[in-house]
């Protein structure tokens, strides 16, 4: 069973995309671990750091001899030299911490204020990142996903925690499983139960759940002894668990289920429009799509159905148009209902920076929003556009396009997400990582899996 990060959404172990958001990012919450072997490697490691640290010494004690033979010799020259280095060593600590466009007290109390969710400094901070991520500077491009609201979620040894902007734990590894923050705190599993922790690790809200999602629009979906409902941040519950099941709000609105039937409630709890419908999902720009009989079609906020539900399938409108299947075949339609994209596609996926990601014949491409191919199908995967590149399979590899088609980053890794804040989560030999968009290393991939 496949879980979609972005929706919660349970999925056939074969999906490629989520049945609910069309969204690719998929993972598998029991997947084998490879304890043993991250042990092997991590003694391999450890041999290798030993015997790096040995070569070391003997090479530090020969250039101690040298330099001592060499101060004796030049001793009234190196005083003249240690003055002159003093004195420009100086000028440039008080240009780092205090000169230039972005000072290092300045950038320390901003990120002090982002930590405590000031929401001015952490946009700031998200301009200063990018700046300097542009330029190449891959601690910078770590930082910025850190102050866009998420630590990064990693799993080492079995155990799920966070790593925080300079690539070390931020929480200690210790939990079954952990979502992703949202509004400050997170969902983690321990022992078996579901409570909230903060991004110090301090636990706000006890493990006391059976479930648990992530807090949107402040409040958070929970199940309690077989049934859903939504706590606060306290942990006390605005809305009593009496569904079935429940999706995170979005819009002012949340899905719920009832006896098998899907409809929508607001921050109160009262069912606004209600379960009728085989399925429902988020509202996204307005509409959202639902399946009565068989068909899908889209209903406003008051449930009414604004465009009639007619089609065998279909994805959320992003940028406008929305995928739509009809005989087997997909295209786009406008939120009038109008096909302004032929269906004749084998697959889609949402519109993302101006282009929509494509399957024809077994492989992928990329279109326009006139349907005409900006990158023809020549690949056996891809991810949509991100921050100006999308990660695609050649040949069993992946690597990064331009919006040309172009490779940016060679195809050399067995497994490749989306770019966010200037990083890229990879995979290596069953492990995985994170590169920038020159495609360096910048986070090592040991870890056994990587969500953000």
């Amino acid at each position: 069973m496949l879980i979609c990060n972005h929706c919660n959404t349970k999925n056939l172990d074969i999906a490629k995309f989520c049945k609910e958001c069309g969204n690719s990012d998929l993972y598998d919450p029991q997947a084998e671990e490879k304890l043993e072997q991250e042990r092997r490697k991590q003694e391999e490691l450890r041999r290798l750091e030993e015997e790096k640290r040995k070569i070391a010494q003997e090479e530090r004690e020969k250039s101690l001899k040298q330099r001592k033979e060499f101060i004796s010799k030049h001793k009234s020259k190196i005083i003249i030299s240690m003055v002159s280095f003093f004195l420009i060593a100086s000028l440039s600590i008080y240009q780092y911490f205090y000169g230039g466009k972005y000072s290092r007290v300045y950038i320390n109390k901003l990120e002090g204020k982002c930590h405590y969710d000031d929401a001015s400094s952490c946009k700031m901070l998200q301009t200063i990142y990018k700046e300097k991520c542009d330029d190449g500077d891959g601690k910078a491009c770590f930082a910025g996903i850190f102050v866009s609201g998420d630590l990064i979620r990693v799993k080492i040894d079995g155990q799920w925690s966070f790593l925080d902007k300079n690539g070390e734990f931020a929480i200690e590894p210790k939990f079954d499983y952990v979502w992703s923050f949202g509004e400050g705190l997170v969902a983690v599993k321990l022992n078996g139960k579901y409570g909230f922790i903060d991004k110090s690790g301090k636990i706000v809200i006890e493990s006391k759940f059976d479930s648990g999602g992530h807090f949107s629009e402040g409040l958070a979906g929970v199940k309690l002894n077989g049934k859903w409902g939504f706590i606060d941040k306290n942990g006390e519950f605005v809305i009593k668990p009496n569904f079935d099941d429940a999706w995170y709000f979005r819009e002012g609105l949340a899905k719920v289920g009832l006896n098998g039937k899907y409809g929508l409630i607001d921050k109160s709890g009262k069912i606004v429009i209600k379960p009728k419908f085989n399925a429902v999902w988020g509202f996204s720009e307005g509409l959202a799509a639902v399946e009565l009989n068989g068909k899908w079609g889209f209903i406003d906020k008051n449930g009414e159905f604004v465009i009639e539900p007619k089609f065998d399938d279909t994805r959320s409108f992003w940028e406008g148009l929305a995928g739509v299947k009809l005989n087997g075949k997909w295209g786009f339609m406008d939120k009038n209902g109008k096909i302004v994209i032929e269906p004749k596609f084998d697959g889609v996926g949402n519109f993302s920076e101006g282009l929509a990601r494509v399957e024809l014949n077994g492989k992928y491409g990329f279109i326009d929003k006139n349907g005409e191919f900006a990158i023809k199908p020549k690949f056996d995967d891809a991810w949509n556009f991100n921050e100006g590149l999308a990660g695609v399979k050649l040949n069993g590899k992946y690597g990064f396009i331009d919006k040309n088609g172009e490779f940016v980053i060679k195809p050399n890794f067995d497994d490749a997400w989306y770019f966010r804040e200037g990083l890229a989560k990879v995979g290596l030999n069953g492990k995985y990582g994170f590169i920038d968009k020159s495609g360096k290393i910048v986070i090592e991939p040991i870890f056994d899996d990587i969500d953000y």
